[in-house]
């Protein structure tokens, strides 16, 4: 998998949109983003549709494993992005490097906007770890819920790992689309867009608003930034 040199990127480049023209310069040749996005969408959806047209019954154990699995996915999220994400922890500095020195780099809260689909490379999981996440990871995380409750559990469980999983790269990917636009004026979904923004101001980054879609850790942990101050107000510290 090969990945532009984001930190050769941010000694060479200043500001943002200098480090993004750099990042685009410097792209494998003949890159697609239209690709990277179809497969990163397919990997989780095309087995989370299977998984749920083979469920025999969906009754109050089902309902409940999917609570669990919400519990879990929200929980994997924070604290995977919390910690290795953004401390690089041993045997996990590749984790670190992509994301803080790589996708952090690229952006702060003022320039969260990709410029086109060929930018979800700036945004996106690279698709092997897609795959990866769709094929390894969730199979094992559903294993235990298939030996203790069946088969049933075990595949409500990996429907909803697979649907959250996804539902994460396409919030997330939204948050860097047009700000103010659309999606912005959903309820719900714009707070979750202006919450992720917000964890891109550089001072600020390693500090909170690490949940994506349900931001249950933010709250219980106090990791929830305060919104952004408008034109004009003292600067964040």
């Amino acid at each position: 998998m090969r990945r532009p040199p984001c930190r050769t990127i941010a000694a060479q480049a200043a500001t943002v949109p200098e480090r993004q023209a750099l990042f685009r310069q410097r792209r494998e040749p003949g890159r697609r983003g239209a690709v990277q996005l179809v497969i990163v969408i397919l990997a989780p959806l095309i087995p989370a549709v299977l998984a749920i047209a083979s469920l025999r019954r969906f009754g109050p154990t089902e309902a409940l494993v999917v609570l669990a699995g919400l519990l879990v996915s929200t929980s994997f999220v924070y604290f995977g992005h919390r910690f290795p994400m953004h401390r690089p922890w041993r045997g996990l500095e590749i984790v670190y490097e992509m994301h803080t020195r790589c996708h952090h780099m690229l952006f702060d809260e003022r320039h969260t906007r990709i410029a086109s689909i060929d930018d979800v490379d700036m945004v996106l999981l690279p698709w092997r770890l897609a795959v990866a996440l769709s094929a390894v990871l969730v199979p094992l995380l559903a294993a235990p819920w298939l030996w203790w409750l069946g088969w049933d559990a075990a595949l409500a469980f990996a429907a909803e790992a697979w649907l959250y999983y996804l539902a994460y790269e396409l919030v997330h990917l939204a948050a860097h689309g047009r700000v103010g636009g659309p999606l912005d004026r959903v309820p719900g979904l714009g707070w979750l867009l202006r919450h992720h923004r917000r964890h891109h101001a550089w001072p600020l980054m390693h500090h909170g608003n690490f949940s994506m879609l349900i931001p249950l850790w933010d709250l219980v942990l106090h990791t929830r930034l305060a919104p952004r101050r408008r034109a004009g107000s003292p600067r964040d510290r």
